[in-house]
């Protein structure tokens, strides 16, 4: 079994409030859940309202499909124009 992270520093240029953040990110991470089968969880920035710190856990029976699954995720937010991925970070938990 191993077990992923996946740490995102991301920037929502258009968010003006907490609660545009927080339309923006509920919504990328019900997508994610229902795509991918992850947790995930804002861990830094809660109190910025054009920055968020995310981090993506999934479960995987091989390191290297976990790998391929956090691949896809990252490219899923690539793709996703309402926010900029500043820096990403992965590791493997287990």
């Amino acid at each position: 079994m191993s077990v992923g992270l996946l740490l995102l520093d991301c920037f929502i240029a258009d968010s003006h409030s907490l609660k545009d953040k927080r339309r923006v990110l509920k919504s990328i991470t019900e997508r994610l859940r229902r795509s991918y089968n992850v947790a995930v969880c804002e861990v830094e920035h809660q109190d910025k309202w054009q920055r968020a710190r995310l981090a993506v856990v999934l479960v995987n029976t091989q390191w290297r499909m976990a790998q391929r699954s956090i691949s896809r995720i990252l490219e899923f937010f690539e793709r996703d124009r309402r926010l900029t991925v500043l820096d990403s970070e992965t590791q493997q938990l287990y």
